[in-house]
């Protein structure tokens, strides 16, 4: 971008713009106030600072965080001199902050999406074009229907990776444009591309694990969230700064590769990671224990003055951990960090998972029973409603199929597949925790109908790739029903997934044994 700055800060500002499109907005306020700082009267310096409080895919900024942006926006304004691009520029984003973020940000990015249409209708070079991408696709909030607003952004996009396939905001755009799994394979190659061009920054080296996961590339995905996290740790050293600020997004999204991978011993790592991390700052106490922390509101959710990023982060980890290893005894007792409702209702359908595998019928129902109605309570979003609901009738399932009700199992795991496969995107790593169909395959195998375990492991791995435990009961419900050659297949898909899991897992003694036995199924 061509900036009508002091020739001596035009390197500067350009690593700013970089750290900008790749999201470390910390290190990008730094670039932009360096910027300003040598040459004052440069007012897209300003503008590039307010620019690192919108995080168009996260939380809203704080009403501090609000003032300041506006701040930097009225200086901006006020230069002596200002080129067309920055008035433009600068008048979009004071559609954010104006007021200091009065009124609600949806509306507000509304505003700013219009705002920088008419920026992009007078500049329509490749930068306005990006960033006018960036402000439909913040428009897009949890629970969207369709995907037009998408589509609308991903042809600006296109047309400028068409020119600059190399740029780092195209790639990164690219990839949270196609982030769902209807769209997920159209975002592979920036995913692939980004991955290897990708600056040293965590959130860049960490975004094409979206993709990975979206597809069940989990060695890519396990790859590159370590370099994001390895990146993420020096960093915060080099600066300085709080452990707390390190990337437990990134480490999140490793855990559940390592998990997928069979890697159990190295996902343990991680989990024990962050663990340390909310240790540290909550004094060994849960959040809701700690008096001094005042609640906060995000999204509709209670938390509390600690990173989200940590308490989430652990949260996820820890659970995600406890299901994908069976661990079913610290999943019954998994504490609720903090009084949210995903919280609460993971909570409750680990409850019910527990008991059920630990045979005790009356626990599983009072659990799910807990659910149904929590699900039902008024108010809530819309979108975290049909989260909820699915977890309830995956308990409801569980607890009828505990109790010997197979028809009432099999009926309210029809109902949650129904609901999930209505919900647009899904977030990631996964939620609900295991996949509907997946869990639903599960169940119809222990229920001694194979057959049909196998559709629906079929249509669980349509929805979300890859997935190691729907390759194997596959497998499992193929050499049920006597389908060597199925069987045969996804036995060896399996063992190749887990070429490097942990030493002695039961899962590929028994993919072994059956190939051992079975080499004619090959043929």
């Amino acid at each position: 971008m061509e900036i009508p700055c002091s020739p001596a800060v035009a390197a500067k500002f350009d690593r700013a713009l970089a750290l900008l499109h790749n999201f470390w907005y910390r290190r990008a306020l730094e670039g932009f106030q360096q910027v300003s700082n040598a040459d004052p009267e440069c007012a897209i310096a300003y503008w590039g600072a307010a620019m690192t409080y919108n995080h168009p895919f996260w939380d809203a900024p704080s009403s501090a965080d609000e003032t300041a942006a506006w701040g930097l926006v009225q200086k901006g304004l006020a230069a002596k001199k200002t080129s067309p691009r920055e008035k433009l520029y600068l008048n979009a984003v004071a559609a954010l902050f104006k007021d200091a973020g009065a009124g609600p940000k949806a509306v507000r990015d509304e505003g700013y999406r219009d705002a920088m249409a008419a920026a992009y209708a007078s500049v329509p070079d490749d930068e306005t074009k990006l960033f006018y991408g960036l402000a439909i696709l913040g428009t897009v909030k949890e629970g969207t229907k369709g995907f037009e607003r998408q589509t609308q952004a991903a042809k600006l996009f296109e047309e400028v990776y068409a020119r600059s396939p190399d740029h780092p905001g195209v790639l990164h755009y690219l990839i949270h444009v196609y982030d769902d799994p209807a769209h997920a394979e159209k975002g592979l190659e920036a995913a692939r591309k980004y991955a290897k061009v990708a600056a040293a920054v965590p959130h860049a080296l960490h975004m094409p694990s979206h993709i990975f996961t979206r597809l069940g590339y989990w060695d890519e995905s396990a790859a590159t969230n370590e370099k994001a996290w390895q990146i993420s740790e020096s960093d915060v050293k080099r600066a300085g700064e709080s452990s707390a600020l390190r990337d437990f997004h990134a480490l999140n999204y490793l855990e559940y590769a390592y998990l997928e991978l069979g890697r159990y011993r190295d996902a343990r790592r991680t989990l024990d990671v962050i663990a340390a991390q909310f240790d540290a700052l909550t004094d060994k106490k849960t959040v809701a224990d700690t008096p001094e922390l005042q609640a906060r509101h995000v999204r509709g959710r209670t938390i509390y003055a600690i990173p989200d990023r940590v308490v989430y982060g652990y949260f996820d980890m820890l659970t995600r951990y406890a299901v994908e290893t069976g661990d079913w005894d610290t999943a019954a007792k998994i504490p609720l960090l903090v009084p949210s409702r995903d919280f609460v209702a993971v909570k409750l359908q680990l409850e019910t998972m527990a008991a059920v595998a630990h045979k005790d019928a009356a626990v599983a129902e009072l659990a799910a029973g807990k659910l149904v109605l929590f699900a039902q309570e008024p108010g809530q979003h819309p979108f975290a409603q049909q989260i909820i609901t699915v977890q309830a009738k995956e308990a409801e399932a569980l607890a009828a199929k505990a109790a010997g009700n197979a028809d009432e199992a099999i009926a309210k795991m029809k109902e949650a597949v129904a609901i999930e496969d209505s919900i647009d995107s899904l977030s990631q790593p996964p939620y609900p925790i295991i996949p509907a169909n997946e869990l639903f395959g599960t169940l119809l195998m222990e229920l001694n109908r194979p057959a049909d375990a196998k559709e629906r492991f079929l249509q669980a791995l349509k929805r979300t790739p890859g997935r190691p435990k729907a390759i194997y009961g596959i497998a499992r419900a193929a050499q049920a029903t006597g389908d060597k050659a199925t069987a045969h297949q996804r036995y060896q898909q399996f063992l190749t997934l887990w070429k490097n899991a942990d030493p002695y897992r039961p899962e590929v003694t028994t993919a072994k044994e059956f190939l051992a036995k079975e080499p004619a199924a090959a043929e």
